[in-house]
């Protein structure tokens, strides 16, 4: 099965996690052996995904002496399908205690009536205050709906500029800096494009974005120029707004003047940097789990430039306890577990085998740093939302399967040249107004 680029839900313990070394917890299990088993729905993309949520059942049922956990594998074309064919089998009768979700799950599984917010267990399990001091406010934020707590993230991915620091020295540029504008940014992409055999057609560009992608596509942009996608709700569209009109605008701009091509999938994107045909891209933390074991280290991070603002875009994963759990206590002691010290340490990663996400807990995800691989600046990753009060949750409507899909077809449309941004994003916007609802 194909798995979607953005891993925010990847949990890279496989190889890490050292059963020997957990500290128990107390998981307050009742008499019968039911009371002591716990079963974990997680969306089935790969070997990756069975490998690492084995990993991390086995490692609580290390912890937990007497207690078992089953893991149940979930088919999905992407994560949509996954919640949807998630809820049917609950439907069905199957009783999972938790579920692994992502950002856009945040409000599907809530609006579906299928999780038992944290609340209570935030207020009164003692443990439960120093985890949330140990936790940036907007990843707890960025999981509530309705002042309802949905799960505690274990870790999470922001949008950052890549750019590839060999090329950035052949062109005589120095590194970006944090300060820099839209406007810098362009002068910066347009001077690392080359069309070096002057047919009119550059071989290397200045930057590209995902085109089968919204996080790491146009929404760093969006946040930045003041909008997004949806209202705060996350019950209306809100892609025919200025703001949206000017990020898609700006984007598209760098395509006709030939300092970006038409966007492409992500996997291309990794190539085309790695060889040097592309100097800059955006994306989250994940791009080095493949990066630095193909041995490329020739790039480095910066935030992006500043619009009208600077915003970063941020999503997440964890494991909410389900309504269906005959074990909810038990359920909480796991979800804890995955923001406890060795499975946050074990995210951060190796110097051979970094991390594709970043912890939820600060102490661990200040540890990047110390892993001895690039980037030079990834405590811009944390930073980002610790220094800037500048947090913007990834729209994740309930119908999360269908809002994507039409955003990328209308999108497609305009950086193609088959319709104007105005048009293609007022009939973006029409298309939404049945998708993105909370009725």
């Amino acid at each position: 099965m194909k798995r979607t680029t953005r891993k925010l839900a990847a949990l890279s313990i496989a190889a890490t996690i050292s059963a020997a070394t957990l500290t128990a917890c107390s998981a307050g299990g009742g008499s019968d052996a039911d009371s002591n088993s716990l079963n974990v729905a997680f969306w089935d993309y790969g070997p990756a995904a069975q490998a690492n949520n084995k990993a991390l059942a086995e490692g609580f049922e290390a912890a937990n002496p007497g207690v078992t956990v089953e893991l149940t594998p979930v088919a999905g074309e992407n994560w949509g399908s996954y919640y949807a064919n998630v809820a049917t089998s609950i439907a069905a009768g199957n009783r999972p205690d938790l579920m692994l979700i992502s950002g856009e799950g945040a409000q599907f599984v809530t609006n579906n009536d299928l999780i038992l917010p944290i609340n209570d267990y935030l207020e009164n399990d003692p443990d439960a205050q120093a985890i949330q001091d140990g936790i940036a406010p907007g990843l707890i934020a960025g999981f509530t709906v309705d002042e309802q707590v949905v799960t505690l993230a274990n870790q999470w991915n922001d949008m950052v500029v890549y750019y590839n620091t060999d090329v950035f020295a052949a062109a005589g540029l120095e590194a970006p800096s944090a300060d820099w504008t839209w406007d810098d940014f362009e002068a910066t992409a347009a001077a690392l494009t080359k069309d070096t055999d002057g047919d009119g057609e550059p071989e290397q560009y200045g930057f590209t974005w995902a085109s089968n992608e919204i996080f790491p596509g146009i929404m760093p942009w969006v946040a930045n120029a003041g909008g997004n996608l949806t209202d705060d709700a996350v019950c209306t569209p809100t892609v025919d707004t200025p703001e949206v009109s000017e990020a898609v605008g700006f984007l598209n701009e760098l395509i006709e003047k030939k300092i970006a091509p038409a966007p492409m999938p992500m996997s291309d994107v990794f190539t085309r940097f790695q060889n040097g045909t592309i100097a800059m891209f955006g994306a989250g933390r994940w791009p080095i789990g493949t990066f630095v074991p193909a041995g490329f280290t020739a790039f480095d991070i910066q935030l992006y430039p500043t619009g009208e603002t600077y915003k970063t875009v941020f999503g997440g994963a964890g494991y909410p306890i389900l309504k269906s759990s005959a074990n909810p206590d038990l359920a909480w002691e796991f979800q804890k577990f995955t923001v406890s010290e060795d499975i946050q340490n074990a995210i951060v990663g190796t110097p051979e085998a970094p991390g594709d996400s970043i912890p939820s807990l600060r102490a661990a995800a200040d540890t990047i740093s110390e892993v001895g691989v690039p980037p030079v600046n990834s405590d811009l990753f944390y930073a980002s939302i610790d220094d800037y009060d500048t947090l913007v949750p990834y729209p994740a409507p309930t119908n999360y399967s269908e809002y994507e899909a039409a955003v990328l077809r209308n999108l497609q449309l305009i950086f193609a040249g088959e319709v104007g941004v105005d048009e293609g994003l007022a009939t973006m916007q029409g298309e939404l107004e049945s998708i993105v609802t909370c009725s």
